[in-house]
């Protein structure tokens, strides 16, 4: 349900409620909400109250059906007039709009077509007493079905307050009109006496719908704010998790609970770390030191984003991003080579005080890892894995702007990279391995990857 308020509020650029909590009660006492919120509220208020109305349309019908058996008492002169109205003329028309309200269009014309049944039903019963002789007892016992109808606008029908009282005042109208001109209430003192006592009652019945309407449509309109502002909640905290898992594990996690892992065959890790950058801030202000470090791992996370990369975290001056999980690609090693090219570039354009030039160690390594979330509180997605130790050995063991790489990620970009050899290093547990050092893209390889976005665009 929470979907279809989001909904709502996006269609029309409402990403939040106009006022506090205490101007949005004000205005659902007025009955009426600023008009973006108006809107959607009444486009709410006729989807949540369509099958209710239907079962209250079905209902008048048998109701109608029903009290044709007191047409044998109160009508006996002119009973077959009064049953023509019943089921020749208002239980089709009731029908009619019970089968129009299965249509799109309905919803759009939900009040108008609710307020159209008011009038058939008091319609119905204003022509039966015109019809009726004053003999009859129907001719001075059936305005009370007019009560019934009144009550109906103003509960079941799930009319708001203005159509609900506009009908009603509608149907006292046409009762006054046919108790002045047919039933001639006001020529005789008895008849003035009567008429009096029933727009007494009609009046009576008439507040106390008003007050029930009125109250059942705030509560309404209060409903709505607490599901939009419930909804608005869930969206921030659904932000928020995006924001720190990807969004195949943020499903997961509120599908269930529990340890969440898998295993990828292949795999590509970058770490970048910001060189020397202990000593380059040792006598900074500590605004400026976060201010640079928000800067540039807030270029990197765009970056990230644009190639369709996973985040893992940071770790002081240290980036940590991945490639292929949680969503598998085939150009892991390719995709982190490119980017990692970009951190270069984008740290040697950027100035920190008098600090002449600002670079990074890049390392990169390829193959299987481990990726999952774990613990209760302050869970983020990691990976895990010997290919994750080589690749922060990669960074740690790295030359200052450059990118690093090991045989295993070589092997896999070589005929569309650029890459020279370093020679070996020692990485613990591993020994001597032989690493690379990515110059740049080929051009071929990148005038093939630029080619159909190109020609997209022509």
């Amino acid at each position: 349900m929470a979907m279809v308020y989001r909904s709502a509020l996006r269609n029309r650029g409402l990403r939040r409620l106009p006022g506090e909590s205490q101007d949005m009660a004000r205005s659902a006492a007025r009955l009426h909400f600023p008009a973006g919120v108006e809107t959607a509220f009444r486009s709410y208020h006729s989807r949540n109250s369509l099958v209710i109305v239907r079962i209250a349309i079905l209902l008048t019908v048998v109701l109608y059906g029903l009290f044709a058996v007191l047409d044998l008492h109160a009508a006996p002169i002119s009973r077959q007039s009064i049953w023509f109205i019943r089921f020749a003329l208002v239980i089709p028309a009731l029908l009619g709009v019970l089968i129009f309200s299965f249509h799109p269009v309905f919803l759009r014309m939900f009040q108008p077509m609710m307020t159209l049944v008011v009038l058939i039903g008091a319609s119905g019963i204003l022509a039966m007493i015109a019809l009726e002789s004053p003999e009859e007892l129907g001719f001075h016992a059936y305005y009370a079905g007019l009560m019934l109808v009144i009550m109906a606008a103003h509960t079941m029908y799930r009319l708001r307050f203005v159509y609900a009282t506009g009908s009603s005042i509608l149907v006292l109208a046409g009762y006054d009109t046919i108790a002045i001109a047919h039933q001639n209430l006001l020529v005789s003192g008895d008849g003035f006496r009567v008429f009096l006592s029933n727009n007494f009652f009609f009046g009576s019945f008439l507040v106390l719908g008003m007050v029930a309407s009125y109250f059942l449509e705030v509560y309404a309109r209060g409903d709505y704010t607490k599901r939009i502002r419930l909804a608005r909640e869930q969206e921030k905290s659904e932000r928020v998790l995006r924001n720190v898992l990807p969004r195949e594990i943020a499903a997961t996690l509120k599908e269930r609970e529990g340890v969440i892992a898998d295993h990828f065959d292949e795999a590509s890790i970058l770490f970048a770390d910001v060189s020397d950058f202990t000593s380059m801030s040792a006598n900074r202000n500590p605004r400026e030191v976060v201010g640079l470090l928000d800067e540039i791992f807030s270029h990197f996370d765009d970056l990230a984003e644009r190639y369709g990369l996973e985040k893992i975290k940071t770790i002081g001056d240290c980036y940590m991003v991945a490639a292929g999980v949680p969503r598998w690609r085939h150009d892991h090693a390719h995709v982190l080579a490119r980017i990692g090219l970009e951190m270069l570039n984008y740290a040697h354009r950027l100035r920190f005080g008098d600090v002449p030039r600002i670079s990074l160690r890049i390392g990169i390594h390829s193959g299987p890892v481990v990726a999952g979330v774990i613990g209760r509180k302050k869970f983020s997605y990691d990976l895990w894995g010997d290919t994750v130790n080589v690749a922060s050995r990669m960074e740690h063991h790295g030359s200052t702007g450059r990118v690093q790489i090991t045989t295993s990620t070589y092997e896999r970009i070589r005929n569309d990279f650029l890459c020279e050899p370093r020679g070996t290093v020692w990485v613990k547990g591993k020994g001597e391995m032989p690493v690379w050092h990515v110059l740049s893209e080929k051009m071929s390889h990148s005038a093939e990857r630029i080619a159909p976005s190109s020609l997209q665009g022509a």
